[in-house]
């Protein structure tokens, strides 16, 4: 109980609390552990079982020399600085250059650590190593337990716990049970991923619903840059079995093969050869594609499920068939059998791929030590903001183990220096009711329904295309579901137990938080960068838009401001700049070391 109450199930004491079971969670948790702090790790699903690291592909990248002293095959004469120049290139110049400094410092002994803990590797290209998402999490899973992390499988976060203006801890939620625990820690650290599921279709797992970014928002934590979403490109869309699964991007990428619209156009042959070359052919494809795509669709070239069709393109049957099967024999990918799509490709039917969401470059801002604004708040991995600015090539893998690392190790530290704070038992109270509420309703508005919507209308007006009179009309139907919608929803199901139901209902409140932010965002910003492309504004505005966006909750408002990039080795361009025009002097300062990633 806290503090003789009966608000809650169950109290829980650590120095830190880390938040998230895959990869910058689990390593977030060694790293404060092995700092001598009291360790819990939460996952709202079952431990290295969960998370987006699990269906990573699995690529960490270093610098090409670092790579090659590590016994690979990786580029001598490639360096650390190049590295850094080209993930800042890459991101459109608007990372943090601090933070990228520290991603590539400390890639190469983060990865020799895992070849100590016993990654499998499957290849290497001149910047990557290629390990699976669950050899990856096998191995800090085995280190975690080892030094001993405590570990609780399916506990959700509801929300971060404060005490005069720090942290105090966090409410949990024990989806097997429905019990509700209070977690008293110094230190919260929140490694919870994207926010994929305000869209459908997306390239991630169905949990990641924005609870970390949510959470940290509502604290009063600041947020950054929550207009850039990347959107893998070539998702197939079409069967529904297969919706939102990436192997027609990983063929297209690997082995070839062409896109056409509904007229049957090869719609890239309308760009520059230059950047069609290099934007179907590496990583940038995901920006450069999944825009083109998104314009044929939105110019009513699309095919009939929101997308362009794959083929194999010029080259010969066999000659294709051969390559896939190659690295994926009986086309089996993922342990799915693809063979049907390998029919249907055969026979020139139409296949229909197109953009599903897939990384969040934004989230919370943190400094080099991974600290949030909120005194004793750390955050790693995919939920924190400005590493990659404005577009991600470089690995999320290798993001998580540095990230994840410094900031649980960050948090250890800030726990030896405090006391433990009281909770407060009036926040309990009142997010205890806000938790129950939809099982004591007996009618409103369908979670399932609710998030049907918010999907389509995210998929519709903040895509990979957007402009400024779609934003506004996201923004007007998330402030009807604030008013409206979320007060009034219900659960079918009034068990406690295992309700998935009542777990999607809680889910819901942080996609539209963070939706409503990265709309405000998106509409703020009057020109394109990166992944995002306005088409009131297809200018790169390196006069006015080098500045990243901060938002904040301040009471009930939102409130958004600037703040200019930060600059250490890589001076800023100038100008305005059609977007192509940047893109392709991006491609052409782009190191040739290092081209998928």
């Amino acid at each position: 109980m806290v503090a003789g109450t009966n608000l809650v199930d169950k109290v829980v004491d650590a120095d830190v609390l880390v938040v998230g079971g895959a990869g910058a969670g689990l390593r977030a948790s060694i790293g404060a552990a092995e700092n001598g702090a009291k360790t819990i790790l939460i996952s709202k699903g079952p431990v290295a079982k969960s998370g987006a690291s699990l269906l990573a592909g699995a690529d960490l990248t270093l610098d090409g020399k670092s790579l090659h002293e590590l016994g690979f095959t990786g580029e001598p004469r490639d360096t650390k600085r190049k590295f850094f120049n080209d993930i800042v290139r890459q991101g459109f110049y608007l990372n943090n250059q601090r933070l990228v400094e520290v991603y590539v410092a400390d890639a190469p002994k983060r990865v020799k650590e895992l070849l100590d803990w016993g990654i499998k590797v499957g290849f290497t290209e001149e910047r990557a190593i290629f390990a699976s998402g669950s050899s990856i999490l096998g191995a800090l899973l085995r280190k975690a337990k080892e030094i001993g992390v405590e570990m609780m499988d399916d506990v959700m976060l509801i929300d971060l716990l404060t005490k005069e203006r720090k942290i105090s801890g966090a409410l949990g939620l024990d989806i097997k049970t429905g019990d509700l625990i209070a977690f008293k820690s110094k230190a919260v650290v929140l490694a919870t991923g994207g926010w994929h599921k305000a869209y459908s279709p997306n390239a991630g797992p169905r949990e990641l619903s924005g609870d970390g970014h949510a959470a940290a928002y509502r604290a009063g934590a600041e947020l950054a840059n929550m207009e850039f979403v990347t959107f893998c490109c070539n998702v197939l869309l079409w069967p529904p079995k297969w919706r939102g699964i990436i192997f027609t991007y990983i063929l297209s990428l690997l082995i070839g093969g062409k896109l056409v619209n509904s007229q049957g156009e090869d719609f890239a042959a309308k760009y520059d050869p230059a950047i069609v070359k290099v934007g179907t052919s590496t990583e940038w494809n995901k920006s450069f594609v999944s825009i083109t795509t998104a314009l044929e669709v939105l110019e009513g070239r699309g095919s009939p499920h929101g997308g362009v069709y794959y083929g194999f393109g010029d080259m010969a049957w066999n000659e294709f068939e051969s390559r896939v099967t190659r690295r994926y024999p009986n086309w089996k990918y993922t342990g799915i059998d693809f063979s049907e799509l390998g029919k249907l490709l055969e026979e020139g039917k139409p296949v229909e791929v197109g953009p599903a969401a897939e990384y969040f470059e934004g989230g919370i801002v943190v400094n080099e030590k991974f600290e949030a604004s909120i005194p004793g708040l750390y955050a790693g991995g995919e939920c924190t903001a400005s590493l990659f600015g404005a577009n991600r090539v470089a690995a999320a893998t290798t993001e998580m183990i540095v990230e994840g690392a410094i900031a649980g190790e960050s948090a250890a530290e800030y726990a030896k220096k405090i006391n433990m704070l009281d909770i407060d038992e009036r926040q309990v109270e009142r997010l205890r009711e806000k938790v129950l509420s939809p099982l004591k309703r007996e009618g409103g508005v369908k979670p399932i329904e609710l998030r049907n919507r918010i999907q389509r209308i995210a998929n519709k007006t903040l895509g990979p295309v957007r402009n400024r009179k779609g934003i506004e009309k996201l923004i007007q139907f998330i402030e009807t579901v604030k008013n409206n919608e979320l007060p009034r929803l219900y659960t079918s199901s009034k068990s406690e137990r295992y309700n998935k139901e009542w777990i999607e209902t809680l889910e819901l409140e942080n996609v539209v938080n963070v939706l409503e932010v990265s709309a405000r965002s998106a509409l703020m910003r009057t020109e394109s960068r990166g992944v995002h492309y306005c088409s009131d504004c297809p200018q790169a505005d390196n006069k006015n838009w080098l500045k990243e966006i901060v938002v904040k909750r301040v009471g009930d408002k939102i409130r958004t401001t600037t703040r200019p990039v930060t600059v250490t080795k890589l001076p800023l361009p100038g100008g305005v700049v059609p977007y192509m025009e940047m893109m392709k002097r991006l491609m052409e300062a782009h190191s040739e070391i290092g081209g998928h990633h």
